[in-house]
């Protein structure tokens, strides 16, 4: 009687084993990421961030800035800066918009210039960037 529950402990006990990795995979926590920078600049040591989101929570969430018009010195001026960050579901994306940028004093110039970043997400792994 006793070499059959020792037999029968030890089966339970290796069955459990086996299949605690399946049971921790299906509890996997999705977490997000993202940052969306309507313009990023270096120069001579010097950064520059503008309509910068920051950081999406682990958790998910919504985050938005704009600036309406930006000029650093006459170096680079922007409109219209607007920069969003978003995680839910299963997928999070960030996307990033100038109205106008001039640079070097209008040597470079663009209009509406838009930038998406999409991030699909399923159990806490990055599984297709575009």
């Amino acid at each position: 009687m006793k070499t059959k529950k020792k037999s029968t402990m030890a089966i339970c006990l290796t069955a459990i084993l086996a299949f605690s990795p399946v049971a921790s995979f299906a509890q996997a926590t999705i977490t997000f990421s993202g940052e969306a920078v309507a313009l990023r600049a270096k120069a001579l040591g010097i950064s520059l961030d503008l309509s910068d989101t920051g950081p999406l929570a682990a958790s998910g969430g919504n985050l938005s800035t704009s600036l309406a018009s930006v000029n650093v010195l006459g170096l680079a001026s922007a409109d219209a800066l607007k920069s969003t960050t978003s995680g839910s579901g299963t997928s999070s994306q960030s996307q990033s918009s100038v109205a106008s940028l001039s640079l070097l004093g209008g040597l470079v110039t663009g209009d509406e210039i838009e930038h998406q970043r999409y991030l699909q997400q399923w159990t806490g792994r990055r599984h297709r960037e575009c």
